[in-house]
């Protein structure tokens, strides 16, 4: 109390000596104006039932059009507008081109119906120009008496007065000490409020980038808040896809309306573009924030030197990747795809494809040429061909996986049930073919090629759209430059090289299969019913992706059956050798038992194929390495994975969010060998909160803005992050890992 009593007598000692610089000079241009000061406002009535609304506007600043409010709180009363003078029209920072007023204007407004009593309540908003900074809403009430057509003051009611006018800008050219000292006497005297410069209301710390993203943290002070859709990233010239894993909350902005900010400290990271530049960058933040009920700051842009190390070249990363640099030409990209595409053929994803083509070359019977099955294996492969290449169109366009839409029990149903046709056909109860009146069209225009290619060519369509769903590092690496540019064609060129280079494996097994399979004979009989019982075996492992299905009861059945017929194949003809019937019955005897299992493991609801049994059953006491317990709690939307951020802050444990779908081959492969590993338990348990995201449902709006949070494609994908949320770029990846190393990759984070 003293030291105010001091201050206020050390104001009262200066002001004789700094009256006239003060009246002479007036307050620095960067000093802002109260509000009452910098838009005054008077309110009077001017005729019989006419208010008149007159704002006068300090230099330098200026009000919006489009935010002036007249509201009666009587709904007996209604408001006319008279026609709004002629404006200014501004490029303002917040609202772009815009209509606002300057210096002085009014507007007339007239008071039809009711009678006694009523409050008009005025609103409006300005800006200060120099500064930049926006005011919030300006509201004045006033209190009026109609009596039948007269409007008049209330009683006791004083209008709004204009209070006195700033000094001329000319004037105001004081030494900022004087001012500075003043301003300081004041504040301490009186202690108005100041705001912080914007610097000091967000700062920006432990920003740093490394071979996958660049991560850091915004510190938010209190009273303050940051816009969620301001917040940007660039690397160079280069946009990045922003992740925060914080869930922002829903602000009743003055500006904006209901919006998304941060009030509190906040991390985020970007994922590096792929083939972006090592060594010294340039990294840009764009964000921009308000005072709670109060001004907010224009937009900001900083920019950091940052040294990026190289990235690293065999972690596959979730991210918005970027094209390649444009000394990696398009032939290069074309070139990694065709490769790439050789490779996929032969992962779990895609291997179910080498059977179906064997198996309708193989239907041919005695017709089939080497040319006949170049042509047929041609067909499927330009059927694929098709799908992939319309999935690059999508990731190129949206982002979207083409796929996921036809994991469903309809979808897989019809592609299972159609082989299933296709076997009944190889064992000789009918046979497909075109219809007659197409194939002789087909015939006359095709020269040799008879039977059923459109029928391969639609086969490979379908089979593209229901086998290879899930997503495995390789297919991500070539999919993610479709994803990035946001280019179409550039999709659709690398995803349609991309299923070349799966086909010709394909083309070279159809061709094998043409010069090598007998071309007449009881073998050709056999090997069509071989084929046809593979086929079937397709089709169930099709249907495995679906969970309302019992897999195991339908394998159990299939492999009996089979096992049964093999036991008496050729034990009537006798035309086989004695060796080959002991081995068929061998073989027959051995998927017997194991059809038998597989039925006692369905009653059992088990769906591992392999291990259709539980491990434990026969065992005393609970020694199995295998672990029972669900690692992964599930989490259905962004505003649950916000709670377990917050208890891993609290616990000191990082987190793993895992992306499933019931329908993704590398995801049932994880489930049931890595997850359940005693030893990658005991791991996780202790370090990690384990989360688990289903995908299943591409329309799911939840489950696709939690993919969207983290730039997840689609599953399989794991995204780690630390205990203060932060995500950990390093660690990211897509595809199927076994439990060895899986365990070591968890060994390698720190949390």
């Amino acid at each position: 109390m003293l030291d105010k009593l001091r201050h206020f007598y050390l104001v009262l000692l200066l002001l004789p000596l700094l009256s006239g610089v003060i009246s002479a000079q007036g307050l620095d241009d960067s000093e802002l104006l109260p509000e009452d000061e910098a838009f005054q406002f008077e309110l009077m009535p001017v005729g019989p039932s006419t208010i008149q609304a007159t704002w006068t506007i300090a230099e330098n600043y200026y009000m919006y059009r489009d935010k002036f409010r007249f509201v009666v709180d009587d709904a007996g009363y209604s408001l006319n507008i008279q026609q709004y003078p002629q404006g200014i029209t501004k490029d303002d920072p917040l609202f772009g081109i815009t209509e606002v007023y300057e210096d002085e204007f009014s507007l007339l407004i007239d008071v039809t119906g009711g009678d006694g009593e009523f409050i008009l309540t005025s609103e409006g908003q300005g800006c200060n120009e120099p500064v930049g900074v926006c005011y919030a809403p300006i509201t004045h009430n006033t209190r009026f008496m109609k009596t039948g057509q007269v409007v008049q003051l209330a009683a006791n009611e004083t209008a709004p007065e204009a209070t006195t006018a700033s000094p001329p800008a000319q004037t105001r050219q004081t030494k900022p000490g004087y001012v500075n000292l003043l301003r300081d006497l004041l504040a301490k005297s009186f202690s108005q409020p100041e705001f912080l410069k914007v610097d000091d209301a967000f700062k920006v710390e432990n920003l740093s980038i490394n071979a996958q993203a660049v991560s850091g943290n915004f510190v938010v002070e209190p009273g303050y808040y940051l816009y969620r859709d301001k917040i940007g990233v660039m690397l160079g010239d280069k946009p990045l896809a922003v992740s925060i894993p914080q869930t922002p909350e829903k602000y009743e902005d003055h500006t904006f309306g209901s919006t998304d900010v941060y009030r509190t400290d906040f991390s985020f990271s970007a994922n590096r573009p792929i083939g972006s530049p090592s060594g010294e960058v340039s990294v840009t933040l764009v964000y921009q924030g308000c005072a709670e009920g109060a001004i907010c700051y224009p937009p900001v842009t900083r920019e950091f030197r940052l040294i990026a190390p190289a990235m690293a070249a065999d972690t596959v990363t979730p991210a918005s990747t970027e094209v390649p640099a444009e000394d990696h030409s398009l032939i290069a990209i074309l070139s990694g795809a065709f490769i790439a595409g050789i490779l996929l053929t032969f992962t779990p994803c895609v291997l179910p494809m080498i059977p179906i083509l064997s198996s309708v070359i193989a239907g041919q019977g005695e017709k089939i040429t080497r040319l006949r099955a170049g042509s047929l294996s041609l067909s499927y492969v330009l059927g694929t061909m098709v799908t992939y290449t319309a999935m690059g169109i999508l990731a190129g366009a949206t982002g979207g996986q083409l796929q996921a839409y036809f994991q469903n029990i309809w979808a897989i149903g019809i592609l299972s049930g159609l082989l299933v046709l296709m076997a009944l056909s190889m064992f000789g109860l009918y046979e497909l073919q075109v219809p007659s009146g197409l194939q002789s069209r087909i015939q006359k225009k095709s020269g040799s090629f008879t039977g059923s290619i459109p029928l391969v060519f639609l086969l490979g369509l379908v089979s593209a759209l229901i086998i290879g769903a899930c997503v495995s590092p390789v297919l991500i690496s070539v999919l993610g430059i479709a994803v990035a540019s946001g280019d179409p064609v550039l999709g659709a060129q690398t995803m349609a090289v991309l299923a070349l280079g799966m086909g010709l494996p394909l083309i070279a097994i159809g061709l094998g299969a043409g010069y090598l399979l007998p071309k007449a004979g009881a073998w050709m009989e056999s090997i069509k019913f071989l084929f046809g019982i593979l086929l079937i075996a397709v089709a169930i492992y099709l249907l495995q992706t679906l969970p309302q299905i019992p897999i195991l009861l339908i394998w159990g059945a299939y492999l009996i059956i089979v096992g049964y017929a093999l036991m008496q194949m050729h034990s009537e003809t006798g035309t086989a050798g004695h060796q080959f019937r002991t081995v068929l019955k061998g073989l027959g005897v051995v998927l017997l038992v194991w059809g038998i299992c597989a039925l006692i493991g369905g009653f059992m609801g088990q769906r591992d194929l392999l291990r259709p049994i539980p491990e434990n059953l026969f065992m005393a006491g609970n020694t199995s390495e295998v672990s029972d317990v669900h690692l992964f709690d599930r989490i259905a939307n962004e505003s649950e994975l916000e709670q377990y951020l917050i208890q891993a802050t609290s616990s000191g444990r990082g987190v793993i969010v895992d992306y499933y779908a019931d329908w993704c081959v590398d995801c049932l492969r994880m489930e049931e060998s890595t997850f359940k590993d005693s030893l990658v338990a005991a791991e996780v348990e202790n370090r990690f909160i384990a989360l688990q995201v289903d995908v299943t449902d591409p329309s799911d709006v939840n489950a696709n803005a939690l993919k969207k949070r983290f730039n997840v494609f689609g599953p399989p994908a794991m995204i780690f992050l630390d205990r203060q949320g932060t995500v950990l770029g390093d660690f990211n990846f897509y595809g199927y890992k076994n439990p060895q190393d899986f365990l070591e990759h968890l060994k390698r984070i720190n949390p």
